[in-house]
């Protein structure tokens, strides 16, 4: 059985999602794997890269493309119905 199977890349795009902040020695001792092939399925086949300590796609989904599209769609229609009152409410900020 190889340690790049769909279990292990399901597993480690789990804790990813569930902890961006995670560590390569931390997948690997949950799953019993080597760093190496954790690397190997998180960069290559999960096509995630590491930013600020963070895993982050490399890529947008087709999910995550229509989630966005849904939130600008959502604040159109707030500027529309509430204008300039609405703009001033918004705050903006950098993640890291």
């Amino acid at each position: 059985m190889s340690a790049s199977n769909a279990a292990n890349q399901k597993a480690v795009d789990k804790m990813i999602l569930g902890n961006r902040r995670i560590k390569q020695k931390d997948f690997a001792k949950e799953l019993e794997i080597s760093k190496e092939r954790v690397l190997n399925i998180i960069t290559d086949i999960l096509s995630y890269r590491k930013v600020s300590a963070r895993w982050v796609p490399r890529m947008l989904t087709d999910e995550m493309k229509m989630q966005r599209k849904t939130t600008c769609d959502e604040l159109l229609k707030r500027y529309e119905e509430e204008g300039e009152e609405f703009i001033q409410r918004i705050v903006t900020g950098d993640e890291s």
